[in-house]
């Protein structure tokens, strides 16, 4: 990225352009002040990236998007403070708390009042996956290009003493190489060892020399699909070879090249890019484990689930229910032996048998999904709300819209109500809570329950790790929803389930 100079945030005609810039970029960007971490300035897609409205993230701080304890955090401040400079893979703190893993490039510049700020940019790299095979192409066609286009226009050839093919070197995820034919000397630019592993002893070194480094067989194999291009015709080469690096690791790279020739055809300069594929491929692969790792955590957390449920329905069958019917059994028992008094004593019985089976109709209830098929999501939670309250000195206020439910999938209704039978759950249980709210609505961005209590809250940072909290994520999850709980000791606490309206 290069550096801003004051004009570019001056407000002239064409610093306003460099606002409209700034703002409309694709690129993430934010400004901070280097000397207190404060955000001052941040982009469209900044906000888009983080989750963030504007103005939220205006008053936001550099270590609530990072952390800035973390030793690769502390090594890209350094490598900025001595080259006012930086590109690092970190992750950064979004909105929800959720981490993203990003490249991120910081430059150090000075505002209208000799102020330092940093200008960084942050990259997706699970997008830049997705996006880096298609682009690549054109990309470092387009670097190839305008170098061939310089070097047609340089009186000296020397393209590495011009500032701007510096600033290429130092931006480009590539390595551009330019190998004059004629006096058989190659030279690369500045991301050598990122690419191979190691470095150069010589800016310029001879083409054989260069092939030497590599492993005999790796090296034959490039000189030769270099030289079979020689063969032909043609302006452009592209091919693809493997290598060793020196840690033993294997790498592969893309090499583009534009051909210079002669008037008589021959080849008498290469100019190109490699790009190093190693990285995405591994990249990829940690993509993987992680999708890998997700989805093993939600079977885990759903089986965890039905694990505890039956245990609760076993405990609730043997310390509840089971001693009601035992007392019952021993009223018919004092009756039978107490002719006199047995009226007194079945009066007793009926009774426990009563308690018994009101007790096991709401065991059932929570088991049994007949009632979100009857009545619907909306009815089933308004019927489960009513029954709550008659058993439990807890009020409790719906917001319901049952707008579109026709449309919902059976399963995806019943996985919504699972995940408020699950909060409710968790409020009767550990909130102490006296009055509860509960909304659910569908747009046009997808569908949204919150459940907000007024109990005694919970520390979001050390208290995420509870079954029902994870449960409740997890089938969130299932259907690429988010769950986001907002709450802190003596203030109650906010659930906010999403999901994309595509996965109804």
């Amino acid at each position: 990225m290069p550096r801003l100079s004051k004009s570019s945030l001056s407000p002239t005609s064409s610093g306003h352009l460099h606002r409209q810039a700034f703002d409309n970029s694709l690129q993430a960007n934010i400004i901070f002040i280097v000397s207190n971490g404060r955000i001052v300035k941040a982009n469209k897609a900044a906000c888009k990236l983080l989750g963030y409205p504007k103005k939220e993230l205006l008053v936001k701080n550099r270590k609530d998007l990072f952390n800035i304890t973390e030793s690769g955090y502390k090594r890209m401040l350094r490598q900025r403070k001595i080259e006012g400079f930086a590109k690092a893979d970190l992750s950064v703190i979004k909105k929800n708390g959720n981490l993203l893993s990003c490249e991120i490039t910081s430059v150090i510049f000075k505002d209208d009042n000799g102020i330092s700020n940093s200008i960084l940019s942050m990259v997706d790299l699970s997008e830049r996956l997705l996006k880096q095979k298609n682009i690549d192409a054109d990309n470092q066609q387009s670097v190839a290009d305008n170098i061939v286009i310089a070097q047609s226009k340089s009186d000296n050839r020397d393209l590495e003493n011009t500032d701007w093919i510096k600033s290429i070197a130092r931006t480009s995820y590539d390595l551009i190489w330019d190998w004059d034919i004629t006096s058989d000397h190659i030279s690369f630019g500045g991301n050598y060892e990122k690419v191979f592993g190691y470095s150069l002893q010589k800016y310029k070194i001879p083409f054989k020399e260069w092939i030497a480094l590599f492993l005999s067989e790796e090296g034959k194999a490039i000189e030769k699909k270099i030289n079979r291009i020689f063969q032909f015709e043609t302006n452009n080469w592209e091919d693809t070879y493997s290598f060793t690096c020196p840690d033993g690791s294997p790498g592969q790279v893309i090499s583009r090249a534009n051909i210079v020739r002669d008037k008589d055809g021959k080849a008498i300069r290469m100019i190109g890019v490699i790009h190093d594929i190693s990285k995405l491929q591994k990249l990829e692969g940690i993509l993987e484990g992680e999708i890998r790792d997700k989805e093993k955590q939600i079977i885990e957390a759903i089986v965890e689930a039905k694990e505890m449920e039956r245990s609760d329905i076993g405990k609730e069958l043997h310390d509840n229910i089971n001693q009601l019917l035992g007392a019952s059994m021993l009223y018919l028992d004092m009756a039978r032996k107490n002719p006199g008094d047995s009226e007194i004593y079945l009066i007793h019985s009926s009774e426990y048998t009563l308690t018994a089976i009101e007790e096991i109709r709401k065991l059932t209830k929570g088991l049994v999904t007949d009632n979100v098929t009857n009545f619907g999501l909306c009815g089933a939670i308004r019927n489960a709300c009513r029954d709550t309250m008659e058993t439990y000195p807890i009020k409790i206020h719906c917001s319901l819209d049952d707008t579109g439910e026709e449309t919902m999938s059976g399963k995806f209704k019943l996985n919504i109500f699972r995940v408020f039978q699950e909060q409710l759950n968790n409020i009767l249980k550990h909130a102490r809570a006296s009055t509860v709210h509960i909304s659910y609505s569908q747009m046009e961005t997808g569908y949204t329950l919150t459940m907000e209590d007024n109990g005694v809250g919970f520390d979001t940072t050390n208290q995420m790790k509870g079954v029902g909290i994870n449960n409740i994520i997890s089938r969130a999850e299932l259907y690429k929803g988010e769950a986001r709980f907002i709450s802190e000791p003596g203030k109650g606490c906010l659930l906010i389930v999403s999901f994309p309206p595509s996965q109804n």
